[in-house]
């Protein structure tokens, strides 16, 4: 292992919204507490992981409409449709380009991906710390996909 426990669960916390996953979610929070994080540090990973989902969903929405050859029908203010950035895609610390990483990988985003591995080198991240992201956000997107093929 490279990350040390609080920077896994960090990431974590914020794969595991990312991925959708309410039992994730409850059992990374409960560890990241465990293993030192705080409370605003909680919150922080989930926002970068919401942000990285949200981003996802842009680019695809905008991608579909393309594809059906239409135009975005409505302003959405932060985008990257009318060239502003929002609060998640400004560059962050070394742990939160980390777990936006993650995050992207795990909600299938290759833009966002690319983007922020290059800011995770910027900000200082080693291939290392990266590929164990990528790691932590397979595990729990299987999780995460497993318990809603239960479901089914």
């Amino acid at each position: 292992m490279i990350l040390t426990g609080k920077d896994r669960e960090f990431v974590s916390v914020g794969v595991s919204v990312a991925a959708g996953c309410k039992l994730c979610v409850e059992v990374h929070v409960k560890e990241a507490r465990f293993q030192g994080v705080t409370e605003d540090e909680i919150a922080h990973s989930m926002n970068v992981g919401l942000g990285v989902r949200e981003r996802a969903q842009r680019i695809m929405k905008q991608h579909g409409l393309r594809v059906l050859g239409r135009k975005l029908a409505h302003v959405v203010t932060g985008t990257e449709e009318h060239g502003e950035a929002s609060e998640a895609d400004a560059p962050g610390t070394r742990i939160d380009e980390l777990t936006a990483v993650a995050a992207a990988f795990a909600v299938s985003c290759e833009a966002s991906f690319e983007k922020h591995r290059a800011a995770a080198r910027a900000a200082g991240a080693t291939e290392e710390e990266i590929q164990e992201s990528v790691r932590i956000s397979r595990f729990i997107k299987g999780k995460a996909d497993s318990l809603c093929c239960k479901r089914i």
